[in-house]
């Protein structure tokens, strides 16, 4: 019934993707916000079970159905460690897991939405389970910080931007070890399709700017916060005075 055409970045399906996708990551949560400790304890599992159900279905997927090289089900991308880190945070608890699901879901889950690394464009499978597991990312973080009302801190931003780095140092080990098709966290080569990489030099000096682009996109994330605290604060001395 639906032909697949191939994927075509800021075309009129991947923008309605992407509104469906942000409005409903927000209105759902907001929706939860005054349900009772037990409902959201529930969603939070559910979401935590539906992370680990996928990636368990992507190692199908990606090897069987798309062929990709056995490394692409290692669930080492920045992206699988946020949903990893928001599953174990619902499940076991632990604010580290919130935090470093927060930076690098807003972030990076946001950034891979508005320039996915996928071939087929809508209703393809490989469009469909990107934007569903991207989905999911904020999903769940939304609902952390929306439903749950939590927040990070500024100490918090710092934790995981060294977090990040070190991480950055383990990948690129690994992806050594592995061999040329591993490109976890994209520090061999830079992605095939269109990302805020291809102004980068190309590899390995695109490493040279990718710490300092991590460092700001966080940055950006927490800014609001930032803002919020210092008005908050200001109108404290005010009021003081």
């Amino acid at each position: 019934m639906f032909e697949t055409q191939p994927f075509q970045i800021f075309s009129f399906q991947h923008l309605v993707t992407v509104l469906i996708v942000l409005s409903t990551v927000i209105t759902i949560p907001f929706y939860l916000r005054n349900k009772s400790d037990s409902v959201k304890v529930i969603v939070g599992k559910l979401i935590a079970i539906l992370i680990l159900v996928y990636q368990v279905v992507q190692v199908f997927t990606n090897t069987i159905i798309f062929e990709k090289p056995w490394v692409e089900i290692l669930p080492l991308h920045m992206c699988d460690l946020s949903s990893l880190c928001i599953a174990i945070y619902f499940l076991r608890g632990g604010r580290i897991f919130f935090n470093c699901a927060f930076f690098w879901g807003v972030a990076g889950a946001t950034m891979s939405l508005l320039t996915p690394t996928v071939k087929q464009g809508f209703p393809g499978l490989e469009y469909l389970l990107f934007f569903y597991f991207h989905g999911l990312i904020l999903f769940g973080v939304m609902f952390s910080f929306i439903a749950l009302k939590k927040r990070p801190y500024l100490h918090d931003l710092f934790k995981v931007i060294t977090i990040s780095i070190i991480g950055m140092g383990v990948i690129y080990s690994i992806n050594i070890l592995l061999g040329e098709e591993a490109n976890f966290w994209y520090l061999q080569q830079k992605p095939d399709n269109d990302t805020l990489m291809n102004f980068f030099p190309d590899p390995p000096l695109h490493l040279i700017p990718l710490v300092p682009a991590g460092i700001f996109f966080m940055s950006a994330v927490y800014f609001p916060f930032w803002l919020r605290d210092r008005i908050t604060s200001s109108r404290k001395a005010f009021v003081a005075d």
